[in-house]
């Protein structure tokens, strides 16, 4: 049945309400508040089919204003038996494989029958499918063929020096060379990424039970050159132990569209560790909404809850500012000019700066002026915070007082579910991930260098994240009564903007819960600086401003609801002046 199935069929597909609908859902495709009339078009720029089933297509999403392209590898099949692996066939995972469908009934004549023929076209989205990762990974028929379908596969050699990745590495070449001696699994890995990433067991048909090796497969879906590669192999070559190694990638036409990593053992990511501790602490502190908490104003009791209920939390904080201290300095890599350290003139510096975060507030307000049907987000009082935002950028700019500035490659989006921990004999491990850059930029920005307080000014941001995150939920679960019609999200917004005349008692308790909970941020702070980690806390608090305005920016295309955290961020940043 796949033999009628070209570009030009996929391309009519791809261009119904009902597939734009389901684009909109994918959590790689961007741009969802400004897309969402399903006023675009969507043309296939590249496309292969290989192995009969799986299409590979880059697809390009335009408007008159925008225009994106994205990787978008598809598998036909009739059924999902057609294309599931022995260790697949599972109901959790039938279920997961159905969501990530698209199916439409089409309609089709066949001249050689001259008859019209009604079937159903099941587009699953590849990289869910572990028959998409054996055929593009294990197949040796179609790895030999791979410049026909204009794929190049490279392995990173400086990977394979140690026993462990030698080992591995080997797995990997013999799982391609002999494929029917193996059986393979396939986990994802969920995350604050707008990628895909999977991870891939590798067992023995003859020991199923025993795992030989393990990888993570990731799918770039934005078609557009990325940094991660050539950051991943500077920190190889500075001996940085503690970030995954990259064993190899795909091209598919010009672009990387699939790495694979080195899998880290992990017990989750930094932020777990803080929201575990912090939600616990507020069903601790707080069991009865019902009774007095005003005692929670007072900074001493709330330092004991901290202390007695955070423990893990305040170990990390210690810890995790010296480790994106030797990060920093691992990025640094003076045989490529993209990874060298620079002194510039702070100026010129601040000024472009400034210049291009002015231009994103302006953008940001337009965007929200769209959104006027959208519960509070276009108040005057918002609008005042952004306005408030630009005197204070240039403020921050002209407060700072020294002639140069130290300028070097960093993470970029550095956040606490881009650090994954272990643990082992009582002492904490940590790995840094994705470095592909900070994902509101292209790419030329991008590769720019900067003050390493950019990225200590984002991962302050998680917290004020976990903060929010954990207030919202303490609404949602305590306060807000079945018969209320309100979401959690109103009631911050109340706290913060609209002061009653008449004071209620959730009122109370939410105020002291956000006494707590700013002495909470605070004590972490205060713990991630240490005092030798020399830093300008100016210029963290201007990348603080920056970061929120991503958020902002990010949260009004992708997840509208959350708006509210980085709204309240700015606020706060205001206030504390």
């Amino acid at each position: 049945m796949t033999s009628f199935i070209d570009k030009n069929l996929l391309e009519q597909v791809i261009n119904s309400n009902e597939f734009k609908g389901w684009l909109l859902s994918r959590i790689w495709f961007s741009n969802k508040t400004s897309l969402a009339s399903l006023a675009f078009s969507i043309s296939i720029s590249h496309y292969e089919c290989i192995s009969n089933r799986i299409f590979l297509l880059v697809i390009e999403v335009k408007t008159q204003t925008y225009v994106k392209k994205y990787f978008l590898p598809l598998i036909y099949y009739d059924t999902l038996r057609d294309i599931l692996e022995s260790r697949e066939n599972v109901s959790e995972n039938i279920i997961k494989l159905t969501e990530n469908t698209f199916s439409k009934k089409l309609a089709v004549y066949f001249h050689d029958k001259k008859e019209e023929d009604i079937f159903t076209l099941n587009l699953l989205e590849a990289e869910y499918c572990a028959f998409f990762w054996r055929k593009i990974l294990f197949d040796k028929k179609l790895s030999e063929n791979f410049p026909l379908y204009s794929l190049y596969l490279t392995l990173f050699t400086e990977q394979f020096e140690d026993e462990r990745n030698m080992k591995n590495v080997q797995t990997l070449i013999e799982a391609a060379l002999y494929p029917d001696r193996y059986e393979f699994s396939l986990e994802q890995i969920m995350g604050a990424t707008t990628n895909l990433l999977f991870q891939i067991n590798i067992f023995i048909k003859k020991r199923a039970d025993v795992r030989v090796a393990s990888f993570v497969l990731k799918s770039y879906k934005n078609y557009s050159p990325g940094l991660e590669t050539k950051s991943l192999y500077v920190l190889v070559k500075n001996n940085y132990p503690n970030s995954p190694k990259i064993y190899g990638t795909i091209r598919f036409y010009e672009k990387e569209v699939i790495g694979i990593l080195e899998k880290m053992e992990n017990l989750g990511n930094l932020g777990d560790i803080y929201w575990k501790e912090v939600t616990n602490m507020l069903n601790q502190a707080i069991p009865d909404i019902h009774a007095d908490y005003s005692y929670l104003q007072n900074k001493e009791k709330n330092s004991s809850l901290i202390k007695q209920n955070c423990r893990e939390s305040l170990i990390v904080s210690k810890e995790i500012g010296l480790e994106i201290k030797k990060l920093h300095k691992a990025l640094i890599f003076s045989e490529i000019s993209q990874y060298s350290k620079e002194l510039v003139d702070s100026r010129e510096f601040l000024d472009k700066y400034t210049k291009r975060l002015l231009t994103m507030v302006a953008k940001i307000q337009n965007n929200m002026k769209r959104r006027e049907k959208v519960a509070f987000y276009t108040s005057p009082k918002i609008q005042a915070i952004l306005i408030d935002i630009q005197d204070i950028l240039e403020n921050y700019r002209s407060a700072f007082s020294s002639e140069n500035i130290i300028i070097q490659p960093i993470h970029q989006d550095l956040h606490m579910q881009k650090i994954l921990y272990n643990k082992r004999d009582s002492e904490y491990e940590f790995c840094f991930i994705d470095f592909e850059g900070d994902p509101q930029l292209p790419l030329e920005e991008k590769k720019q260098k900067f003050p390493i307080e950019k990225d200590l000014g984002s991962f302050l941001r998680s917290l004020s994240y976990i903060k929010f995150d954990a207030l919202l939920n303490f609404i949602e679960n305590r306060l807000i009564g079945k018969e209320e019609y309100r979401v959690p999200e109103e009631f911050l917004f109340s706290l913060y903007f609209r002061k009653a005349a008449k004071i209620s008692q959730k009122d109370k308790v939410l105020e002291s819960v956000l006494a707590l909970l700013n002495q909470w941020e605070l004590s972490m702070m205060n713990k991630i600086f240490d005092k030798s980690i020399k830093v300008d806390f100016t210029l963290i608090n201007y990348f603080t401003i920056e970061r929120a305005l991503h958020e902002l920016d990010y949260e009004l295309l992708y997840r509208p609801s959350k708006l509210i955290i980085p709204i309240l961020g700015l606020k706060e940043l205001i206030d504390r002046l």
